[in-house]
């Protein structure tokens, strides 16, 4: 049976659904006709947005979630660019809790961010809890503490000629030189990795699908910018990222599904710090051909 049919009542033959998806849609004479299955169809829904007459109807998706688009929102280019330039890296919050009705429509818009191939397959998982919070933090200090420790007795050796130098020297530099930061940090009784957060949000993934770190990163940038106007500010931790490939404890600390894999992570929360100016940075070196 096909996923998709169509309102034979209500149908035009314009055959804009034969153009936008050849594999499903087929025009003979003045016919279209549909044969949709997991063979063919990604569950996308072009088809049921672009048919001028709503005579096509997809029963794998709730058709009660297709609302019409009166008249486009538009944005004037310089508007987006400096919302754009305003958005910043925040690592000062308030005590206020986010609230949960925010973040839970922060979740709901971030399902229609792009996903390579339509996958819809980033998950998301939000701590609020402080006590988990810390113990998250603590973990990732722990891996950085041991794998800088002997970065850094690699170094000396290296030093002083008794080891070639890797091609990753300067990445083993970097670790060291975040151990140092973390240890230091850590002393001083101050959270170095969640920077007392209310809410650490962990985007993952299968690591079986195509373009999993792409689609989670697409998500994690959409949630950033919708939170800016909700009133809230964000930044990426990749810190902990990077901790959540290799670390056990913390693997095992947060128990995500089988063949999952934390792609991107994002503290959100109400500033302490408001910027006056937008800053510089470098231009993007461009080819053009």
């Amino acid at each position: 049976m096909s996923w998709v049919s169509i309102d034979y009542d209500k149908c035009t033959n314009c055959g804009i659904c034969v153009l936008r998806c050849e594999r499903c849609f087929t025009q003979k004479k003045d016919t279209v006709t549909v044969q949709a299955d997991e063979n063919c169809c990604n569950l996308c829904g072009h088809c049921v947005s672009l048919c001028p007459t709503g005579a096509v109807v997809h029963h794998k998706i709730d058709m009660g979630n297709f609302p019409d688009i009166i008249e486009p929102i538009t944005f004037k280019p310089e508007q987006f660019m400096q919302f754009i330039r305003e958005r910043r890296s925040h690592r000062h919050f308030t005590k206020k809790r986010i609230p949960r009705n925010l973040l839970e429509q922060l979740i709901d818009t971030v399902r229609y961010a792009p996903t390579g191939s339509n996958d819809q397959d980033v998950e998301i998982m939000i701590v609020e809890h402080p006590e988990r919070i810390q113990r998250l933090s603590e973990l990732t200090v722990d891996h950085f503490d041991r794998v800088g420790a002997g970065y850094a007795e690699q170094l000396e050796r290296i030093r002083k000629g008794d080891e070639e130098i890797p091609q990753n020297l300067s990445a083993m530099e970097k670790v060291v030189m975040y151990r140092e930061r973390m240890l230091l940090a850590r002393e001083k009784g101050l959270d170095p990795i969640f920077y007392n957060t209310p809410a650490v949000i962990i985007f993952h993934s299968t690591i079986y699908g195509t373009t999993a770190k792409d689609n989670c990163v697409i998500a994690s940038t959409t949630m950033g910018l919708l939170a800016r106007t909700m009133g809230l500010e964000t930044t990426y931790i990749g810190l902990f990222e990077i901790a959540a490939r290799s670390c056990q404890p913390l693997i095992d600390e947060l128990s995500l599904p089988k063949g999952n894999r934390v792609f991107s992570v994002l503290i959100a929360g109400y500033p302490k710090l408001r910027y006056l100016r937008t800053v510089d940075r470098r231009p993007i070196k461009t080819r053009w051909e």
